[in-house]
């Protein structure tokens, strides 16, 4: 009965802090970057370019959303975002722009410092999976089908690259699945055909170790991610064993002399209400599925994308969070010709599995959840830690709040925290339209909304049109 007066909830979430900013002003574009307990940073550009050039604004609010700190830099007016990092404390946003140049604003809330760091990557070419760590950035890029490894010192600019080129392997046929900074060491997970090779470079973008990976694997690593716990580094992500598609499972390893260690898969379909998010009619026709491939001896699988997240420890055991998701896409008429565009990642839901030292699975639960955005690029939506040794997970899922915990020795949900988000601190205010809301979790119990707005109050009549960032408390 304890238990059970511990389950799902509905809590109040209460408006604590708010900005806005008038459509009308001179900056635009805000993007809201929350820091944990070290406040809130709001970006923006100015409206107005003079001599192919202007200012990129950076203001630091507090945790009570008051104004702390104000800066702007001088960039090239064609310039546009990328890519939000904070790392160590310090956050570091990356502006890129069509000819190859890109530029990073550092800063650093202890010390109101403001760095920037201008360089170059491939021309014409891609710039994704960027890791910031210890003053150096890394990034992977693909030009002309040749896939390079870009290593940046951010404070002298000056960069390495890193050609991907494989004896025996057309280069069209190589890929960066990911990349990473781990003690000093870049590490690149590497697709050669179907293999995995895990590259080691210092810093300056000197190789000095390679490995195979899946020589003797039958399965084939979609995706992978390196990180460390209890001193240990592990190896997680993605598999299939079909020849297209998306994955079917995920896996997971230690590095033990760098190959894979106790390397075991696991099929979505033998996780915990893997397919709980779906339509009653949806979760019958995967049984029958499955059914009918056990009659043939075969294994179903269905095939999902997972954004993983680094492992956690409680200092015995290991706990892997990852939030399945699929792209989706629109077809819209220019001229005279259909056009199919990319539409952004859908996300469905999320795993969380528990594994000991040795691989194996010790529970596992899924739970449905909707961010309520499409996302341009793959990103981490819940926010994971640890309380009293329980696991604790704190999200956005639409218009609610979610808090959960999760009881370390078998997974049960003992607490479920749902709260409602209101439209603004002011009763008399009503919001009449808003677009592009994104909901964030800040810190703790605390979460950032934010969203054009049309607001009109009840009580004078007036309407106003805002850019609000809306602080909300799950109390």
């Amino acid at each position: 009965m304890v238990l059970l007066c511990l389950g799902a909830t509905r809590m109040a979430a209460q408006v604590t802090g708010r900005i806005e900013y008038q459509r009308h002003e001179d900056y635009e574009a805000w993007k809201v970057c929350p820091i944990e307990e070290q406040g809130l940073i709001v970006y923006s550009f100015a409206k107005d370019s003079k001599k192919g050039k202007r200012y990129f604004k950076l203001e630091l609010y507090s945790t009570d959303m008051k104004p702390l700190f104000t800066d702007s830099v001088l960039v090239d007016k064609d310039m546009y975002y990328s890519n939000f990092t904070y790392e160590n404390h310090k956050a570091y946003y990356v502006l890129r722009e069509k000819g190859g140049t890109f530029v990073v604003v550092g800063f650093d809330p202890k010390t109101r410092k403001v760095s920037l760091t201008d360089s170059e990557y491939t021309r014409k070419g891609s710039m994704r999976d960027i890791t910031i760590m210890d003053g150096t950035m890394v990034f992977s890029s693909t030009q002309k089908k040749l896939d390079r490894l870009g290593i940046v010192n951010l404070a002298t600019g000056k960069g390495h690259f890193v050609d991907m080129h494989f004896e025996g392997m057309k280069d069209k046929y190589v890929y960066i699945l990911e990349n990473t900074i781990i003690d000093g060491t870049v590490y690149a997970m590497v697709r050669v055909g179907r293999d995995i090779h895990l590259l080691r470079l210092d810093l300056e973008g000197n190789l000095f170790g390679e490995t195979n990976l899946t020589s003797n694997v039958e399965e084939t690593i979609l995706s992978m991610s390196i990180s460390k716990a209890a001193n240990r580094l592990f190896a997680t992500g993605t598999y299939t064993k079909a020849r297209k598609g998306g994955s079917q499972g995920i896996y997971f390893a230690q590095l033990d002399n760098w190959q894979f260690k106790n390397l075991k898969f696991y099929n979505y379909l033998n996780l915990k209400n893997f397919t709980e998010f779906m339509s009653k009619r949806g979760q019958a026709k995967i049984e029958r599925k499955k059914a009918k491939a056990a009659r043939n001896g075969e294994e179903y699988a269905l095939k999902y994308t997972m954004a993983t997240h680094p492992i956690m420890t409680d200092g015995k055991d290991y706990f892997f969070l990852g939030e399945a998701y699929y792209p989706t896409y629109y077809t819209t008429m220019i001229g005279n010709t259909w056009v199919t565009q990319f539409g952004g990642y859908d996300y469905t839901h999320a795993v969380l599995a528990k594994f000991d030292e040795q691989s194996n699975l010790l529970w596992d639960s899924c739970f449905p959840m909707n961010p309520g955005t499409l996302p341009m690029y793959v990103k981490l939506f819940v926010s994971a830690g640890f309380k009293n040794n329980n696991v604790d997970l704190v999200y956005a899922d639409g218009k609610k709040l979610m808090s959960k915990l999760f009881k370390n020795s078998d997974g049960s949900v003992i607490q479920d925290e749902k709260s409602e988000i209101q439209e603004t601190d002011n009763e008399e205010d009503k919001v009449k339209k808003a677009r592009g809301a994104e909901t964030q979790h800040w810190y703790g119990n605390n979460f950032v909304v934010y969203a054009t707005q049309v607001i009109k109050n009840q009580e004078t009549k007036d309407r106003r049109k805002v850019f609000a960032i809306t602080k909300y408390t799950i109390k």
